[in-house]
């Protein structure tokens, strides 16, 4: 497995691709509202130009102080926007707890995300190999 480095500002993402799913690792001093909707625009991009449809996102940021509902609201339209209706996200956020980011997924939902929110790496990733199928891939009744 190779690992490719893609910068930007006050961040970095290292992506592996596994079997399935992009593995991408954020980096960075700190979160703010630039810093997230820059990196999920150009973890988008790179999703769309690997023809990615999975994407397992560790984010090693430090904890957001008090993110109210409007970043939240920011962020999954950024996510929106850059592409990820299409695109499975399992989600791990290695500083905070998986409540602080349970309403990013609510609202995400709502705007046709399929994003997941896990406490560590393995659960996530076991959601993306074997878990429930893109909304899009489920049939309905007969």
């Amino acid at each position: 497995m190779s690992t490719q480095r893609l910068e930007g500002p006050g961040f970095t993402i290292d992506i592996e691709e596994r079997a399935g799913f992009l593995r991408a690792l954020v980096r960075g001093n700190e979160d703010t509202l630039a810093v997230s909707t820059a990196y999920w625009a150009r973890l988008g991009a790179e999703c769309q130009r690997r023809g990615a449809s999975a994407v397992l996102v560790l984010e090693d940021l430090p904890p957001w102080p008090d993110a109210g509902p409007e970043i939240f609201e920011a962020v999954t339209d950024a996510m929106a926007a850059a592409g990820f209706r299409d695109i499975r996200c399992a989600f791990v956020d290695l500083h905070e707890e998986v409540e602080a980011n349970e309403y990013g997924m609510i609202v995400g939902a709502d705007k046709g995300l399929t994003i997941m929110m896990f406490s560590n790496e393995s659960y996530a990733e076991r959601w993306l190999r074997f878990g429930s199928p893109h909304p899009a891939s489920r049939h309905a009744p007969a």
